[in-house]
């Protein structure tokens, strides 16, 4: 079976070839004949996205991922230090478990632990500092590493219009090491797949070491019973915290800039690659009417992601937690940028930010 790339298949498969329906890349989805004649449907990790596409159709188990999960503990075992990064979804999919889980890795070794909705702030910082500095109109969102992927090998002429502002993630980690002085490994503890690849590309710049999804990270706590007395993230941040909602950095650049400058929402690996593909010159000739896309790969966001557990995303508690947390985040002091008290108009930091930003400038 196949042993290259994040995504690969298993024993488990039939050869139904309901996943070559599903797949938006072609030629990830390889048919192949095994010596006791049976077909199986084969990934090439060079063509593959991590979209997850793959998963939802197949019925038989027969897609698995790798990450760094293990390779993660491994080294904290010999006594590397190493501090975490952590997305923002981990406390809507886990608000019961999240301190006491970081107090076990905490117990483990791990040094600092920042959560990324911090990093996502800086990124919408950046967003609005960019668009309003360049009067860049009609791009494309780059949080989400399978989108950005997908860009990369299939549509390349959409490139100049992604826009050129890391993810939160890496935000984060530029920060960490820039402002904090951080010197330890960072590990991402994360609900994607596809961030391994934006961790080893050009643009991660070997900040990040290990990808550590969600699903894998939990299986392994409750089978090694890691606990610890409860820790918290350390940075206080904003409105950055539902960035794993659908639409999430939408939101963010409302909350400054109100909804006078629209935003083209768009997710879910059965609609963005078609999407992308259908308007690609249109985007590429920047030719929309939109201040720009907010694309995500998953159809209900980070939340929900690629590298979270399928029990989790059964229901709307983790949706729900995320409300809880969004309204957390809007606090009424006046002296906050995020208080629920001032409309963009009110707030000198959203005045500066150019509020009065459209398509025709």
């Amino acid at each position: 079976m196949t042993k290259e790339g994040l995504v690969r298949t298993n024993e488990n498969c039939v050869g139904c070839n309901k996943c070559i329906g599903a797949c938006s890349c072609m030629g990830a989805m390889v048919a192949h004949r095994e010596p006791d004649g049976r077909n199986v449907i084969e990934v090439d990790g060079s063509k593959c996205v991590a979209c997850g596409a793959c998963f939802d159709a197949c019925e038989h188990g027969a897609r698995e991922y790798v990450d760094d999960t293990a390779a993660f503990f491994q080294a904290l075992e010999r006594g590397e230090k190493i501090s975490v990064l952590i997305a923002p979804a981990f406390l809507a999919n886990y608000p019961q478990e999240y301190g006491s889980v970081l107090g076990g890795l905490k117990a483990k070794g791990v040094n600092r632990m920042i959560s990324v909705s911090f990093g996502a702030d800086i990124t919408t910082w950046a967003y609005l500092n960019y668009i309003t500095r360049y009067h860049f109109l009609g791009g494309i969102s780059q949080p989400c590493p399978a989108v950005v992927n997908y860009i990369e090998h299939y549509v390349p002429e959409l490139l100049p219009k992604l826009m050129p502002v890391q993810s939160p993630m890496m935000c984060a980690a530029v920060y960490v090491r820039k402002e904090m002085h951080v010197q330890d490994k960072l590990a991402f503890i994360s609900p994607c797949i596809a961030k391994k690849d934006e961790i080893e590309s050009k643009r991660g710049k070997g900040l990040i070491s290990y990808n550590v999804t969600f699903d894998h990270l939990m299986k392994y706590v409750r089978e090694h019973n890691i606990s610890g007395p409860s820790c918290k993230d350390e940075i206080e941040y904003g409105l950055g915290s539902i960035y794993p909602t659908p639409g999430g950095l939408k939101e963010n650049i409302y909350w400054f800039l109100g909804e006078d400058a629209y935003i083209r929402q768009c997710e879910g690996e059965s609609h963005m690659y078609h999407y992308l593909e259908k308007n690609r010159k249109r985007i590429a000739e920047g030719s929309t009417s939109y201040l720009f896309i907010d694309a995500l790969n998953c159809a209900q966001g980070c939340l929900y992601g690629t590298g979270t557990e399928d029990a989790n995303n059964a229901t709307d508690d983790v949706l729900m937690e995320m409300m809880r947390i969004k309204a957390a985040s809007k606090n009424n002091d006046f002296r906050s940028t995020w208080s629920r008290r001032l409309t963009p108009a009110q707030d000198p930091h959203r005045r500066r930010s150019g509020s009065h930003l459209s398509r025709d400038g």
